[in-house]
């Protein structure tokens, strides 16, 4: 299984090149940062070594279904569908185009992303659009997205959801908009026409149910608010079960990196 997936000769000569850096690390005194840039070939070469011979032992070249669907999604028509049209009541920025277009390559890979733009750069309307596109190309078949954001942002996600994408079919799930009885009796059955859920970290810890729905999207908003590995709610969210995460927040380090690692290991 190894040897038809990695090729063990190329390895050795990547694993080769480093302890050549590690050995010149130690007897040049140069920065690790240096050592990586000429481990990449980025400043000359390496002992008397052609571009060519640098470049084939350091390049990562996609295989056929990667190369094809990154040319897909990249292509003028790939990128044309990523456009929510008229059900965005609303004018995404340049930038916020951009941002879906990242966003949207990222979800049809599988992959996490933190969106990291400061405070009142517009992340609510990408992941909107986002979720409108999503749906314009599910052929009919809903599959809810999960929304966590602080309490006290909920009913600003609600009035947002009612101004840019109102055929979106959303409900809050929380205390502050359903009766007991009804969050505590919700199953994965009657979320067959809702489009987003959205709720608060704290309600995650106390309905059960959420955790046995199998999300599209799995958005945090906020999202420092996992920053802490060993949070009840940051475990909560953690076992979730979702297609894709993204992350949001203008402050992804708050107090130290380790914040960030958290984040990002939810994500991925």
């Amino acid at each position: 299984m190894c040897c038809s997936i990695f090729d063990a000769e190329r390895l050795n000569r990547t694993l080769a090149r480093f302890g050549e850096i590690e050995r010149r690390v130690a007897e040049q005194r140069i920065s690790f940062q240096e050592a990586m840039r000429m481990l990449a070939g980025a400043d000359g070469t390496v002992d008397g070594d052609s571009d060519a011979a640098r470049v084939e032992w350091a390049q990562v070249i996609a295989g056929p279904w990667l190369a094809e669907t990154l040319k897909g999604l990249r292509s003028q028509e790939g990128l044309t569908r990523v456009d929510p049209g008229s059900a965005l009541k609303g004018t995404l920025r340049p930038y916020q185009q951009v941002g879906v277009q990242w966003l949207y390559l990222l979800a049809k890979l599988g992959l996490g992303a933190c969106l990291a733009d400061d405070m009142g750069l517009g992340k609510t309307i990408q992941v909107l659009a986002l979720l409108l596109v999503l749906r314009q190309q599910s052929d009919g078949i809903r599959r809810p997205s999960l929304l966590v954001a602080p309490a006290s942002l909920l009913a600003n996600w609600a009035a947002q959801l009612e101004r840019f994408a109102p055929s979106l079919n959303a409900i809050v799930a929380h205390p502050s908009e359903m009766s007991a009885n009804d969050l505590k009796s919700m199953t994965p059955d009657q979320l067959r026409t809702v489009d987003v859920v959205i709720t608060s970290y704290g309600s995650l810890l106390r309905l059960p149910w959420i955790a046995d729905v199998s999300w599209n999207l799995l958005v945090l908003d906020e999202a420092q608010a996992i920053k802490n590995p060993a949070a009840k709610q940051t475990q909560a969210v953690k076992k979730l079960n979702a297609a894709v995460r993204f992350a949001l927040t203008g402050t992804p380090i708050e107090n130290r990196l380790g914040d960030l690692w958290s984040i990002f290991d939810f994500i991925h």
